[in-house]
């Protein structure tokens, strides 16, 4: 796939841990994955070749993060010293480590429910995304805490199931 060609997702507030997953696979997939996240530091680079290749993969990974923005969120990264500075304002601005983010995101995780009809692995896969953003901003979920949240959010229709989970002895694992 072109770099031309390939279509650019935008951040949103609430889209951006989903977001960052893709533009880091992006960035792995075209191998400038590693002077955002800081495996490698200019100044690790001793030769005008490698100091140069820093450089230039930085400028590009600059660009995808930018492209991936919309106007008003530029100047989040605009006075960033680099890719590797960029992403960090990113997260620093939508996922906010404060206490508000924190019961926000856990009271979403708590109370999401499955409607009869509702397709449960896409209920799966939300709880897991709200799990991996609590993570994010710093109040983990444990594994007890997900496999509980999730027997509880299952409608009537499966209480058949969720009978037969409870009464087995060993460990349920998520």
């Amino acid at each position: 796939m072109g770099a031309s060609s390939l279509r650019i997702s935008k951040f949103y507030v609430t889209n951006f841990h989903a977001r960052k997953f893709k533009k880091q696979m992006v960035l792995e997939e075209r191998d400038m994955w590693e002077v955002v996240s800081g495996e490698i530091k200019a100044e690790q680079c001793e030769t005008q070749l490698d100091q140069a290749t820093y450089k230039r993969k930085s400028r590009k990974a600059m660009a995808v993060i930018c492209l991936a923005m919309e106007d008003s969120q530029l100047p989040f990264v605009r006075s960033a010293s680099g890719a590797c500075d960029a992403l960090p304002r990113l997260e620093d601005h939508f996922e906010k480590k404060i206490l508000a983010n924190k019961l926000f995101l856990r009271r979403r995780f708590f109370t999401t429910m499955v409607e009869e009809g509702d397709d449960v692995l896409e209920h799966i896969n939300k709880l897991k995304t709200l799990a991996e953003q609590l993570e994010a901003v710093g109040a983990p979920v444990c594994e007890d805490d997900l496999v509980i949240t999730l027997l509880g959010s299952l409608s009537d229709s499966y209480q058949f199931l969720i009978t037969a989970l409870e009464s087995r002895s060993d460990t349920l694992i998520w």
